[in-house]
């Protein structure tokens, strides 16, 4: 394992605090202006595309006249400030940084413009997980990452305004024909939402109330999501960080990374060792009790604190694996793990 330099991670920092600064993420690239001749007369066009490679066309106005330079003002702002976002998501992706495609990014985008990150909702999952390694300053890892976006719900999401045709039509405004996926179960609401002819894949979830795995209602985005084990743990400590895209960085709110990776000790036996998922589960928790443990110990520390009995009895076998993995190469992070096995 290795970790970016000092330079590097100044320029993630900055990249993140520019990105946090954002109110809203376009959901079309930045694109370009064109002027064109119409009957000899001028006319002003911006050309953009949307996630699914569509072009959208935006009519500015005739060349003379003052309204559309003042529109043309507004589009090269946006344009000259997307491309310095664009230039520190390039870099940082250049040297390594976890980052994701187009269409994952965007659709992360249209969520936090939403208002679901920071009032309830939190990105969970293997975004988060490589989000959290860039904000470790993890600099390689063999790990697959997958287009799935988890979002769960710790608590009814502050939306402001969600469109008519909840949470599936959200998802719509991307550009990209998402669908909802039908549960194994007839008569089964669905919890999770797919795009057609592609991986990408948005799934809901909320802490179990009583049994696991049932399908709750989640009223403010007029869907539902998986009632899952111990989730509970993971939402109630979060953090800020930001997901990298081609061109854009995207705001989110994910996990507390130490207890990131106790819950992926417990979601080893929740899956069964025998599931070829569980074995990345294992590997994902090694790899950040590895990081944390070189300067930042008291993550790990402070998550284990906080577990109850239930939760520790679950991460016990994955904490075994784990400090297999740990203990020629990382011995200190073994023993932070040694109390839970």
């Amino acid at each position: 394992m290795k970790f970016f330099d000092l330079s590097f991670r100044t320029a993630y920092a900055q990249a993140k605090e520019l990105a946090l600064a954002q109110g809203q993420i376009p959901l079309l690239t930045a694109g370009t202006l064109q002027t064109e001749k119409r009957a000899d007369k001028h006319f002003v066009y911006r050309y953009r595309y949307d996630a699914s490679g569509k072009r959208v066309t935006e009519y500015l106005g005739p060349e003379d006249d003052a309204g559309t330079a003042t529109k043309v003002e507004r589009a090269n702002a946006e344009i000259s400030e997307a491309a310095i976002v664009a230039g520190y998501s390039r870099d940082l992706r250049k040297v390594g940084f976890h980052s994701t495609d187009n269409s994952a990014l965007v659709t992360v985008a249209a969520l936090f413009n939403a208002g679901i990150f920071g009032n309830g909702g939190i990105l969970v999952g293997t975004h988060a997980f490589g989000a959290i390694l860039n904000e470790l300053g993890v600099a390689d890892t063999s790990f697959a990452m997958t287009e799935d976006v988890d979002v769960a719900r710790a608590q009814p999401i502050q939306i402001a305004a969600l469109p008519e045709g909840g949470l599936l039509k959200l998802l719509g405004e991307t550009g990209l024909p998402f669908h909802e996926v039908p549960q194994l179960k007839r008569n089964e609401p669905p919890t999770s939402f797919k795009v057609r002819g592609k991986k990408l894949r948005v799934d809901l979830l909320v802490p179990a109330k009583g049994a696991p795995y049932k399908t709750v209602v989640v009223r403010e985005l007029g869907a539902h999501a998986t009632g899952m084990p111990h989730l509970k743990f993971l939402l109630e400590k979060t953090t800020q960080s930001v997901l990298l895209g081609r061109d854009r960085i995207v705001p989110i709110t994910v996990p507390h990374g130490g207890r990131f990776c106790v819950h992926k000790l417990a979601v080893y036996a929740l899956r069964g060792g025998s599931n070829p998922k569980s074995r990345k589960d294992v590997a994902q928790a090694a790899l950040l009790a590895a990081a944390m443990s070189q300067d930042q110990e008291f993550m790990l520390h402070d998550a284990i604190d906080a577990m109850d009995k239930a939760l520790r009895s679950k991460a016990k076998a994955g904490a075994r694996r784990a400090i297999g993995l740990l203990e020629d190469d990382y011995p200190e992070a073994a023993g932070l793990l040694a109390a839970l096995a």
